[in-house]
């Protein structure tokens, strides 16, 4: 690993540290993994490469907007969250950890109450 391989992967470190966190990216905006810390058998450069997908859409769907990119994607499943924050200009971070780690501020009522 080079020695800016090394200082990004230090730099994840922090959130690794936050417990239920499985695992912490920097990927560029076409999909490769930059640095990982991540959970044994996790498998970055697949999630990396979905993410680009996720951050295409989100460009896309600014630009339909009149806005800038997105500046935070969260993606929420059952038992795992997703959240994408630049970091850099080049670089965005991918946490992906339990809900009750990685959860968003606001919910919608979906229960029709």
């Amino acid at each position: 690993m080079s020695d800016q391989a090394d200082t990004l992967a230090a730099r994840l470190a922090p959130y690794r540290e936050t417990p239920g966190i499985i695992a912490a990216l920097l990927i560029s905006h076409d999909g490769f993994v930059v640095a990982a810390d991540a959970d044994a058998g996790f498998n970055a450069d697949a999630v990396a490469a979905q993410v680009a997908g996720a951050i295409d859409m989100g460009s896309r769907l600014a630009g339909e907007l009149g806005q800038t990119a997105a500046k935070y994607i969260s993606v929420e499943f059952d038992e795992i969250n997703v959240v994408l924050a630049p970091f850099g200009d080049e670089l965005m971070l991918v946490l992906v950890g339990v809900p009750s780690t990685l959860v968003c501020e606001f919910r919608l009522n979906t229960t029709g109450a």
